[in-house]
């Protein structure tokens, strides 16, 4: 499946207060680490500045002015809108802290569609990234779902080095959808991924893509 400008995913939300089992806390301690030696531990005003100068500085082989023009022109194709509150908001606010970035990205709701994706290079505009939800996604899943689903989006902005951008053409990567799918669950605890998963696998054909493997990949990483 091609994708313009998108790198996409399913979706599905979580509580903010969630159950971690203590594989899941060990796994989130290892996630921690490894964020902290990425620098992403740090105090929010001099995370928010270093995400800023790593946005800039990765930003140097594209456009960024034509990078802002095209995710314009998407958001204005997509009728999408930005949203600074509600549900979706506040778990998206929740989850960031949980990746450990002080800046929240953007997040636009559009219309007509159950799909959530994260515009390639969004990153590296103003250090934030941007992640589009569609609007019966907020309708279908559940809280714990959602936060799943936002939470594969996370993994992709925070993985994002800006060597795609909006104009690009990017080829739908089952492997990098994994690596995604376990990077929240190893951030975020495996119950809300697994339940972005279930629910995606309850879709008609055709609309549920490689849901079952990375469920089972999914599965298989947490028994190792």
């Amino acid at each position: 499946m091609l994708l313009l400008a998108f790198i996409a995913t399913w979706l599905r939300p979580s509580a903010i207060a969630q159950s971690v089992t203590p594989q899941d806390a060990q796994i989130k301690q290892e996630v921690d680490a490894q964020l902290a030696t990425k620098g992403l531990t740090k105090t929010d005003d001099e995370q928010a500045g270093q995400e800023k100068v790593n946005a800039t500085s990765s930003t140097s082989h594209f456009n960024i002015q034509a990078q802002s023009a095209c995710e314009t022109e998407m958001l204005h194709k997509t009728d999408a809108r930005e949203v600074f509150s509600g549900e979706t908001y506040e778990v998206l606010t929740e989850l960031a802290s949980a990746y450990g970035r002080a800046a929240i990205p953007h997040i636009y709701i559009f219309p007509g569609s159950w799909n959530m994706v994260y515009i390639a290079g969004s990153t590296a505009v103003d250090g934030r990234g941007k992640i589009l939800v569609g609007q019966q996604a907020i309708e279908l899943f559940n809280i714990i779902a959602l936060r799943g689903f936002l939470g594969h989006e996370m993994a992709h902005l925070v993985s994002d080095n800006a060597a795609h951008g909006c104009n690009d053409y990017i080829i739908r990567d089952p492997a990098m959808e994994a690596d995604a799918d376990a990077l929240a669950a190893r951030t975020l605890g495996m119950q809300p991924v697994k339940a972005f998963l279930e629910t995606v696998l309850a879709f008609p054909e055709g609309q549920n893509s490689d849901a079952k493997s990375r469920l089972e990949f999914l599965r298989s990483k947490r028994s190792e």
